[in-house]
């Protein structure tokens, strides 16, 4: 698979120029504060770099990249729901590739959670059962897990911008138009989660800390926490860094590891069952932006015929290298 297909460049660096506007917009103005590392807790970092005006240190215990310091919530809630950049990722580039990454991306995915319910979650699911997909965006993994799940299992979208939630209507799915943060038990309807779903969620929070303690509320013990982020340790972000595309503020501010996500998921009542890094972009990715490595070997790599660019992406996966991180977590 090829970043192009699911991320075309031209859409993609309309949403990063808009984004970098927005911060001048939303951002410009807010109080900062310092905080903690947002997987171990801990306050010993030592400085990276600086893009756009916010700085990222990495933790020393944990090797955690994070923003710091970083504007309240109340400015994040605000540039989630109202900002350019925001409305043209919800209109524009969902509905410019959806096509696409329904075939490429988010089909696969589907069936991939189906597998992972019916191995972890859900031998005999009850007529109340629902899955709930957090930050459903435009509703397609929605619809594609829905389409897989047995009938008696019912799919919730959440999801808090205001053009999203119409779309997510529009497809006749039960949406709960809130921050997760937010949620209540009594907004569930009275079903039964097997599972809650997240994906390319976790790397925008202002304190992913609190969002976890938040899917322990919601969830019953046993059940499961699935999601993806991105992985400071992965591939592509480790080649490119501060020039990478993925670290750019404000909508990527935690770059959690393997190891480091363990940590945050075991203090907030979870034990892991699986952590992968499935990836298929990493070479792709580096391989568009040769002009920003530095190392002739790298370069060499990423540059290489098919066959090369292939197993070294198949030896990233299998070294949890990839820049794509995959955890599925149990409820104690």
């Amino acid at each position: 698979m090829k970043e192009e297909e699911i991320r075309p460049e031209n859409l993609f660096n309309q949403y990063l120029s808009l984004a970098e506007k927005d911060v001048q917009t939303y951002f410009r103005n807010s109080e900062f504060v310092f905080v903690p590392c947002p997987a171990c807790g801990g306050s010993h970092t030592h400085f990276m770099f600086r893009k756009m005006g916010f700085d990222y240190e990495e933790c020393e215990n944990c090797g955690t990249l994070y923003n710091n310091p970083r504007p309240k919530a109340d400015a994040f809630n605000h540039y989630y729901l109202d900002s350019p950049s925001v409305k043209f990722w919800a209109t524009h580039f969902y509905r410019e590739t959806e096509d696409a990454r329904r075939l490429r991306l988010i089909r696969p995915k589907a069936e991939l959670v189906k597998e992972i319910l019916e191995k972890y979650a859900m031998k005999e699911p009850g007529r109340d059962t629902a899955v709930a997909d957090i930050g459903a965006g435009y509703g397609v993994f929605c619809e594609e897990l829905q389409k897989i799940l047995p009938k008696e299992i019912s799919v919730i979208a959440i999801e808090p911008a205001y053009d999203l939630q119409d779309v997510c209507r529009k497809k006749r799915l039960v949406t709960i138009p809130k921050f997760f943060e937010d949620i209540t038990r009594e907004d569930l309807s009275g079903k039964s989660i097997a599972a809650v779903t997240s994906f390319e969620l976790l790397e925008h929070l202002q304190n992913p800390h609190a969002f976890i303690q938040r899917c322990a509320v919601i969830l019953n013990p046993g059940a499961l926490l699935i999601l993806t982020s991105l992985n400071w340790k992965g591939f592509d972000l480790q080649v490119l860094r501060e020039r990478s595309k993925s670290i750019h503020p404000p909508h990527h501010i935690n770059f959690f590891t393997p190891e480091s996500l363990g940590i945050l998921l075991r203090s907030c009542g979870f034990t892991l069952c699986e952590i992968t890094t499935p990836g298929k972009l990493d070479v792709d990715i580096a391989g568009k932006q040769l002009s920003d490595i530095q190392d002739p070997f790298i370069k060499s790599l990423v540059s290489a015929d098919d066959c090369v660019r292939q197993l070294l992406q198949k030896c990233l996966q299998d070294m949890r290298m990839s820049s794509h991180m995959m955890v599925v977590a149990r409820r104690n």
